[in-house]
């Protein structure tokens, strides 16, 4: 057994359990490693303590169970492996900046911490040969786009440290604003601000003739390298598959096949909000 495939056995365990009381010391037993290699190899793949990734799972299973308001508070939080109301507080409010009664009272999304597939990280799928990992199947494939595509919506900065980290998602809101219309072809483009520590965020669909929208971004014709992906259903198409099949193209793919892509990530999502849509990531090589 490789390290990561250790590590990965505990993590699916703590999503089985994640109610139950977990100690570091019977994780670390499930992956046949010392408590000290245990955790080690665990934040070097995970990129959190141990605890920390409890936490924040914890508190991901909590923000689904508190749309239902059959539930309490309370019961959401011992259900979810929470001592009482009060210590889910305490951590909802230290990681979302609000309470999980003022979540449940809003209609604001939330970004999770979402649980790895470590298999992604050591794997190289070839082009055009699909990869079925945790709810989601993915694939890669090359591509030339002929024409420069101009897209109509709206846009905002937002944080590249916040990226895959727990917050309120303030993006969705630029959603909200565009057209429903099914027959449209949407977008998201994310580019470089002049401070590298943000990025543009704009969301927008393919203009039309006589569209004026408040702003405009150009796809430019080029060669692309493409991936696409589904899930299950939408939401988790857009809280999970997104999120790993993009660091799985940048952080691995790409690297490892030797291709350096403009500094500009685009995704075409196809019959968006509903649960055949599929995203398809865009990134430009560099010629």
């Amino acid at each position: 057994m490789y390290a990561w495939e250790a590590i990965q056995k505990t993590l699916d365990y703590i999503e089985e359990h994640y109610g139950d009381e977990i100690s570091v010391d019977v994780l670390a037993a499930k992956a046949h490693l010392s408590k000290y290699y245990y955790q080690r190899l665990f934040h070097r793949l995970v990129r959190k303590n141990v605890n920390e990734y409890l936490k924040l799972r914890r508190l991901a299973k909590s923000a689904e169970k508190l749309r239902d308001r059959s539930c309490t508070i309370l019961d959401v939080a011992l259900e979810c492996g929470f001592a009482g109301h009060s210590s889910l507080t305490k951590a909802f409010r230290e990681t979302y900046g609000i309470t999980p009664d003022e979540y449940r009272k809003s209609e604001l999304t939330l970004d999770a911490f979402v649980k790895p597939d470590l298999m992604l990280n050591h794997t190289l799928i070839e082009e055009g040969v699909p990869l079925a990992v945790d709810q989601m199947v993915l694939e890669i494939r090359e591509k030339k786009l002929e024409r420069d595509i101009i897209y109509t919506g709206r846009s905002r900065t937002a944080s590249v440290k916040e990226l895959g980290e727990p917050k309120i998602n303030m993006l969705t809101e630029l959603w909200k604003q565009l057209p429903d219309d099914p027959d449209r072809e949407y977008a998201d483009i994310l580019t470089p601000d002049s401070d590298p520590e943000y990025f543009d965020y704009f969301v927008g669909t393919e203009k039309r003739e006589n569209d004026r929208g408040p702003e405009e971004r150009i796809m430019p014709k080029g060669r692309y390298i493409v991936c696409s992906y589904d899930a299950e259903d939408f939401e988790t198409l857009v809280s999970e598959a997104l999120y790993k099949a993009s660091r799985y193209l940048y952080d691995v793919w790409l690297p490892e096949k030797g291709i350096i892509p403009e500094p500009v990530l685009m995704q075409k999502y196809f019959r968006p909000m509903q649960n055949d849509c599929y995203i398809e990531l865009w990134a430009k090589i560099q010629e």
